[in-house]
């Protein structure tokens, strides 16, 4: 995002909760990066996107799974609520 578009690393991740919770399936950090994009209408760089899920993961919002392939796959944690 550019400076003066920042949103704070709490909108963020609050954003990629509720993304997760939106699907099925678990999500590529990629493609949590382009629904951030489309939300937010404005580029969120991949790292801050997989920065703030490392959050969400040290917190227990979010788990990461080992799914085929080299991309880190993400789903809301089992014992979370949905928000």
């Amino acid at each position: 995002m550019r400076p003066g578009n920042r949103v704070s690393a709490e909108h963020l991740r609050q954003h990629l909760l509720h993304a997760l919770e939106r699907t099925s399936r678990p999500m590529t950090t990629a493609q949590l990066r382009d629904d951030m994009h489309a939300h937010f209408h404005a580029p969120v760089v991949i790292e801050s996107v997989y920065r703030n899920l490392t959050v969400l993961e040290r917190r227990g919002d979010v788990e990461r799974r080992k799914l085929q392939g080299r991309d880190a796959h993400w789903s809301r944690a089992a014992d979370q609520p949905a928000t």
